[in-house]
């Protein structure tokens, strides 16, 4: 499977400029994740990949099962992508233009990687630590990988802060490896 991020991220920054102009970019934020949610059905990745079809008329369907919910920018988003054949792009163009919101706002995502849920207080000495660091708009998920046998994962962006077991013997077995 060839990853899509890198052909996405310059649709994903154009739509972005445009609609912080228009001042609408809370809306195509809503609008990009709907027609994510609507190319990733089974029945609407299938006509993307039909070749039979005109990329045209599969952005106009596409259109169409949004039923008016989208606004002009990101309707002319999806004919692009349909001049361009590349309407396989919407859901990595989503998650690119999130990211970029989420930098606009100062609002981070950090998932945090556990081996078993920590109690309260130790959840709530990690939320601190995090908000702390950055921002108080942050949201944090945590989630449960038996995998890393203890310890933690902190995965903020496209960086990760591995504290875990199983990355610290890692570490240990490629530096014996060297």
């Amino acid at each position: 499977m060839i990853e899509l991020s890198p052909l996405a991220r310059p649709y994903a920054k154009a739509i972005f400029t445009a609609a912080l102009d228009a001042g609408n970019h809370e809306m195509v934020a809503r609008d990009l994740a709907l027609l994510s949610a609507v190319s990733n059905t089974k029945e609407v990745s299938s006509l993307i990949e039909d070749p039979e079809l005109s990329k045209e008329k599969i952005a106009q369907i596409i259109i169409g099962l949004a039923d008016g919910e989208i606004c002009d920018l990101s309707n002319k988003m999806l004919e692009l992508l349909a001049d361009n054949k590349r309407l396989n792009l919407i859901d990595a163009i989503n998650t690119s233009y999130q990211q970029l919101l989420e930098q606009h706002s100062n609002i981070s995502s950090i998932v945090v990687n556990v081996a078993n849920q920590p109690s309260e207080d130790n959840k709530n000495i990690i939320i601190k630590k995090l908000l702390a660091e950055h921002g108080e708009g942050s949201n944090i998920e945590f989630s449960e990988d038996p995998s890393i046998m203890g310890g933690l994962s902190i995965k903020v962006g496209d960086e990760t802060l591995d504290l875990s077991i199983k990355g610290k013997v890692k570490k240990l077995v490629n530096q014996l490896n060297f």
